[in-house]
C-alpha cells in the first residue's frame, strides 16, 4: 500500500523484493558507516589519553572510653557524617595530601600524538634543590642526550636556555639548582630518542587545584558511616598514592582537630573559671560590706521583727490611751459627792491596769470613808461633828486620789510620747527595708549567678577532661586503594560496542528510511499495484545490457534474444487488446523512460510479420527516433505539420523491409500548436491509407500536455514506465489521463526490467506468466 501526499510516497507495508533492492543499492553505505564508526572508535581509543581510577572504602568512627565508663553522651560525637565528607572534599586537606607526594616535578614523555605522565616511572629522576624563580613553574623543560651528557633546554620569557651537564651532577642555573638522576643511561638515551622527555616544576597550590577535580567522595551507607573515596588520574600509581595520602591526612587531621577542639574548650573553661572565681569573691565581699554598712544580716527576719515591734508599740499606745481614759473617768466620778456605790464601782475599772496597785488602796479607803459616813448619817445629822470629820477625811482622800491620778496621767503621757517616737523610728526603718532588701537581693543574685555558672563550667570541665582523656580515633580502611591496570576512560569494550551498535543502528535506520521513501517501480507487480484498474498491462521488456547513447532498433539483430522475445509477447498481447490495430501511440511521464526504444522495436517486430509499418516521431522538443535508426533529421513532422512539404519528402526507409519512419524534423518554436492543429488529424488518415500500422512516438505527457490529445485519437495508447527509474508518483498522471472519457484501450509497458529477476525464459515472454 502506498500513502500519497503530494509527491511524497511512504511504504507502509513489507515487501521483500523492495527490501532486497534497497539493501543491494545501499549496502555499501552501511559498510561505509560501519567502517567509519569503527575507525573513529579505534582512533579515539588509540589517541585518547587513558584515565585510571583508584578507590578506597573507609569507615568513620571514634571511641570514647571515658564516656562509656561514666555513662554520658560523647559531646563530640554526631549522628551525621556530612562534616567529615566536606573535610575530605576540602581544598585544605587535598593540599596536605599533595604536599606529602613527590609532585614538585612532573615528568612527561611526549609522543607523536599522546603525552604520557611518568609518575615514579622511567629511568630519570628530577631532584630540585632550590627554586630561584617561581615564575618558571609550568614551563616545559626538555631533556635529551648527547654522547655521555644530558642536554637541557627550555624557552622562558622570550629567551632560549640550553645546559649541558653530566648525569647525577649538580646543575646550577639562574633559575634553579637541581640534580638529574639517571638510573639507566642506555634506556634514557632510547627514551629521549623515541619520545620527547620533558618535565615541569610545579607549585603545590596550583597542582592541587589542577588535580582536585579528579577527586570524588561518595557516602555509601550513612548508618554504617562508610565513605568511598575515588581519584582519577592519567597515572594509575598517582591515583593510588593520592587516595592513600588523602586518607592518611584525613585520619590524622580529624583526630588532631577534635582533640584540639576539646583542648580549646578546656582552655576556655579554665579562663572562665579563673574569671568567675574573682567575680564570685568580689560578689561575696560586696554582700558582706553592704550588710555591715546597713547592719543587715537577714532582711526577712528583720522585717518580721520590726513589724512585731511596731505592732507591740501600737498595742502599748492603745493600752496607754485606755489607761488615760480610765484615769479621766475615775477623776470625773470622784468630782462632787459620789456615794459609796459609785466609788465601789470604780474598783473593777482599774483592775489590770498598771496603776492598779497605786489607786486601788486609795479608792478602797475612800469607799470605806464614804460608806462609814453613810452609815453614820443614819444615826446622826449631817451637822454632826463626826460627819464633818469624815467629810474632811473624804475630801483629803479625794485630793490625794486626784494628785495620784494627775501624776499617773503625766507618766502615761510621757511614756506614750516615748512609744510614739519609737514607733515612728521603727516605721521609718520598716519602710526603708524594701530598698535595702532589693539591693541585697541584687548582690545575692549576682553571687548566685556566678556560683551557678561556676558550677556549670566546673562540670563541663570534668566532662571534657574525661572525654578528651578517653577519646581515640577509630576510623578504619575497609578496602585499601590499588593501582588499576585498566583505564576507566576510555573503556575500550564499551566504545567498540557503542560504535558497532551505532553502526548497526544507523545502517538499519538508513535502510529503513530508504525503504520507507523507496519510490521506484522495479517489477511488473509494483506497476500493477499502482495503476488504475481500467488500464491494461501489455508486459515488460528486459534491460538492454548494451549501453548506447540513444535508443536503437535491436530486434532484427538477434531474433532469439530475450528482448526480441519480450517484444513478440507485446505484439501478441496487443492482438488481445483490439483486433486490427491501425494506430498506436507510445508516451511516458518524463524523458528517459525508454518510450522511443519501445516504439522502434515494437514497430520492428510488427514489420517482421510482413505488415507495413510507419513510425512517426512527434517528440519535437527532444527528437531521438532518427538517432535510433541512424538517419538524418533535416525534414520531418514539424515541416509536414506546418505544410512546408509533402509526406513523400519526409518518409525514410529503414534496414527492415516494410518499416518506414518520419523524423521529428527541425525543432519548431511552437510544437504545441502544431500537435493540436487539424493537420495532424488529416495526416493520420493519410498514413492509415498507406500503412497497416502507424506508431507515434509521443512527447512525455508528464512534462507537456500537448500529447494527451493524440492518445484519444489512436486505437491503442501505450504508457511506458522504466524499472528502477520511474517513480511511483508517475502513476498519478496515468490516473488523470485514464479518467478522460475519450481514452480507450490504454495499456502500460514496464521497460528495462532486470533480466535476472524477471520471468523470461527461452522463446516466450512473460505475459501469461504474470498473475
Amino acid at each position: 500500500m502506498i500513502n500519497q501526499r503530494g509527491k511524497i510516497f511512504v511504504n507502509t507495508t513489507f515487501d521483500l523484493k523492495v527490501l532486497k533492492i534497497v539493501i543491494k543499492r545501499n549496502w555499501y553505505w552501511c559498510a561505509l558507516i560501519s567502517i567509519l564508526l569503527v575507525v573513529s572508535a579505534f582512533i579515539y581509543v588509540r589517541y585518547t589519553k587513558p584515565v585510571y581510577e583508584s578507590s578506597m572504602l573507609i569507615q568513620l568512627n571514634s571511641e570514647n572510653q571515658g564516656a562509656d565508663v561514666l555513662d554520658f553522651k560523647d559531646i563530640r560525637k554526631e549522628g551525621t557524617i556530612a562534616k567529615e565528607i566536606e573535610l575530605l572534599r576540602s581544598q585544605l586537606l587535598f593540599e596536605k595530601a599533595v604536599a606529602d607526594l613527590p609532585l614538585t616535578v612532573s615528568l612527561y614523555a611526549k609522543g607523536e600524538f599522546l603525552t604520557e605522565t611518568l609518575y615514579k616511572q622511567g629511568v630519570v629522576r628530577i631532584m630540585p634543590l632550590i627554586i630561584k624563580d617561581s615564575s618558571l613553574f609550568g614551563t616545559p623543560i626538555f631533556l635529551s642526550s648527547m654522547e655521555d651528557k644530558i642536554i637541557m633546554n627550555f624557552k622562558f620569557n622570550g629567551g632560549n636556555y640550553n645546559y649541558k651537564f653530566a648525569p647525577n651532577s649538580l646543575l646550577k642555573t639562574p633559575f634553579f639548582d637541581m640534580r638529574v638522576i639517571v638510573d639507566n643511561w642506555s634506556q634514557f638515551v632510547l627514551n629521549s630518542t623515541s619520545n620527547k622527555l620533558y618535565f615541569e616544576l610545579n607549585d603545590k597550590s596550583t597542582m592541587s587545584r589542577r588535580l582536585r577535580p579528579g577527586l570524588t567522595v561518595t557516602p555509601v551507607d550513612a548508618n554504617a558511616r562508610t565513605v568511598q573515596i575515588s581519584f582519577r588520574s592519567h597515572s594509575p600509581l598517582l591515583a593510588k598514592e593520592m587516595i592513600q595520602s588523602l586518607t592518611a591526612n584525613f585520619f590524622k587531621y580529624d583526630e588532631n582537630i577534635k582533640k584540639e577542639s576539646a583542648d580549646n574548650v578546656l582552655e576556655f573553661i579554665a579562663v572562665q573559671l579563673d574569671s568567675l572565681t574573682r567575680e564570685l569573691k568580689m560578689a561575696k565581699d560586696s554582700i558582706m560590706v553592704y550588710q555591715r554598712m546597713e547592719n543587715i544580716t537577714n532582711p526577712e527576719q528583720i522585717a518580721a521583727n520590726t513589724s512585731q515591734k511596731i505592732e507591740k508599740l501600737r498595742t502599748e499606745i492603745r493600752q496607754g490611751m485606755e489607761e488615760l481614759r480610765v484615769l479621766n473617768s475615775v477623776q470625773d466620778k470622784l468630782e462632787g459627792n459620789p456615794n459609796s456605790l459609785d466609788v465601789y464601782r470604780l474598783i473593777p475599772v482599774i483592775i489590770g491596769k498598771s496603776y492598779e496597785s497605786s489607786l486601788n488602796s486609795q479608792i478602797q479607803e475612800l469607799y470605806n470613808l464614804i460608806e462609814e459616813k453613810e452609815d453614820l448619817l443614819y444615826q446622826v445629822t449631817p451637822q454632826n461633828e463626826n460627819i464633818k470629820k469624815l467629810e474632811m477625811r473624804i475630801q483629803i482622800r479625794k485630793e490625794n486620789i486626784d494628785e495620784v491620778i494627775d501624776l499617773l496621767s503625766q507618766r502615761i503621757e510621757e511614756k506614750l510620747a516615748i512609744i510614739r517616737e519609737d514607733l515612728e523610728e521603727f516605721e521609718d526603718s520598716y519602710f526603708q527595708l524594701p530598698e535595702k532588701q532589693m539591693e541585697l537581693s541584687r548582690l545575692n543574685n549576682i553571687k548566685e549567678l556566678n556560683e551557678k555558672y561556676f558550677s556549670l563550667l566546673t562540670d563541663k570541665k570534668a566532662v571534657y577532661s574525661i572525654s578528651n582523656a578517653g577519646y581515640a580515633s577509630d576510623n578504619k580502611v575497609l578496602n585499601d586503594a590499588s593501582a588499576s591496570g585498566s583505564p576507566v576512560f576510555p573503556k575500550v569494550e564499551l566504545i567498540y560496542g557503542v560504535s558497532l551498535f551505532l553502526a548497526l543502528s544507523l545502517s538499519l535506520a538508513f535502510l529503513f528510511l530508504r525503504y520507507l521513501l523507496f519510490n521506484e517501480i522495479n517489477q511488473l507487480s509494483d506497476l500493477k499495484a499502482i495503476i488504475p484498474r481500467k488500464v491494461g498491462v501489455l508486459g515488460s521488456v528486459p534491460q538492454n545490457k548494451n549501453k548506447e547513447t540513444y535508443s536503437l532498433l535491436v530486434v532484427d539483430n538477434n531474433p532469439r534474444s530475450m528482448i526480441s522475445e519480450s517484444f513478440r509477447a507485446l505484439r501478441t498481447n496487443l492482438s488481445f487488446v483490439k483486433n486490427d490495430i491501425r494506430t498506436i501511440t507510445v508516451t511516458s511521464t518524463v524523458s528517459g523512460e525508454g518510450k522511443t526504444f519501445i516504439v522502434l522495436n515494437l514497430a520492428g517486430i510488427i514489420a517482421l510479420t510482413g505488415k507495413k509499418v510507419l513510425v512517426v516521431d512527434l517528440d519535437m522538443r527532444r527528437p531521438t527516433v532518427h538517432h535510433g535508426l541512424e538517419a538524418t533529421n533535416e525534414k520531418g513532422m514539424s515541416n509536414l505539420l506546418a505544410r512546408l512539404c509533402h509526406k513523400e519528402e519526409v518518409i525514410q526507409q529503414t534496414r527492415i523491409q516494410n518499416l518506414n519512419f518520419i523524423s521529428a524534423g527541425p525543432i519548431p518554436p511552437n510544437p504545441s500548436e502544431l500537435l493540436l492543429g487539424s493537420r495532424l488529424d488529416e495526416l493520420i488518415v493519410e498514413f492509415k491509407k498507406e500503412y497497416d500500422v502507424v506508431i507515434f512516438d509521443n512527447p512525455p505527457i508528464g512534462l507537456v500536455s500537448d500529447g494527451v490529445r493524440l492518445l484519444t485519437k489512436v486505437d491503442v495508447p501505450i504508457y511506458v514506465f522504466r524499472s528502477n527509474y520511474s517513480k511511483r508518483n508517475y502513476a498519478d498522471k496515468l490516473h488523470e489521463i485514464s479518467a478522460i472519457e475519450e481514452m480507450k484501450n490504454i495499456n502500460v509497458v514496464l521497460n528495462a526490467v532486470d533480466a535476472k529477476k524477471s520471468l523470461y525464459g527461452y522463446g516466450y515472454g512473460n505475459y501469461y506468466n504474470e498473475d
